[in-house]
């Protein structure tokens, strides 16, 4: 994944809300933005699956563990932030086209804003595989700067079949990369949703 973060607002049968940040100074990106010229805009990616895709043929929750069992999916969802993820714990592959219910590219303007680490959506989702993270250990928290952000509201192209969502900015390709994909279960409507 390139040098962004990702913070969840809210997601529901009809649409998801979130920021996307940039420039956090991932130490792993492939590439840096030059700093004498950076540009107006990024474009960015985002599709995503439901139900989410199988790791390497088996079901997407395999190696998730909570409370030394399996994860199960279809448990309560009020302790997201003990859900362990391995590492070496295979990647979400490429989800059937059916699947899809949203893939479009995303206009991130130059909009300096401050990004706090552990966000606010700290227990709402899970990370498909093990990411860096600026924080070096539990209680500890980070606020960085940013030189683009943008908070969306974006409608599902089509409804969701399944109670989680993944959310992939790399379009779940290759099954080697090295970003985390973000597995959402969906929630109520609230305010922000357009029904």
């Amino acid at each position: 994944m390139s040098d962004a973060a990702f913070e969840l607002i809210g997601a529901c049968v009809h649409s998801i809300r979130f920021t996307f940040t940039a420039q956090i100074d991932y130490p792993y990106a492939s590439a840096r933005l030059a700093d004498d010229n950076p540009p107006e805009s990024l474009f960015r990616r985002v599709q995503v699956a439901s139900p989410p895709p199988s790791r390497n043929g088996r079901p997407w929750q395999t190696g998730l563990i909570l409370d030394r069992k399996p994860f199960d999916p279809a448990g309560p969802l009020d302790r997201l932030s003990d859900v362990e993820v391995p590492t070496g714990l295979d990647g979400l592959g490429t989800p059937d086209p059916d699947a899809i219910i949203l893939d479009l590219w995303l206009d991130v303007p130059k909009a300096p804003a401050k990004v706090d680490f552990p966000g606010s959506d700290v227990g709402r989702y899970i990370l498909s595989v093990p990411y860096w993270q600026p924080v070096r250990g539990p209680g500890e928290t980070v606020s960085m700067d940013v030189a683009y952000s943008a908070t969306l509201r974006v409608l599902w192209t089509k409804a969701p079949t399944s109670r989680w969502v993944a959310v992939s900015f790399d379009a779940f390709w290759p099954v080697e990369r090295d970003s985390a994909d973000v597995l959402i279960p969906l929630g109520a409507c609230d305010s922000l949703c357009p029904r």
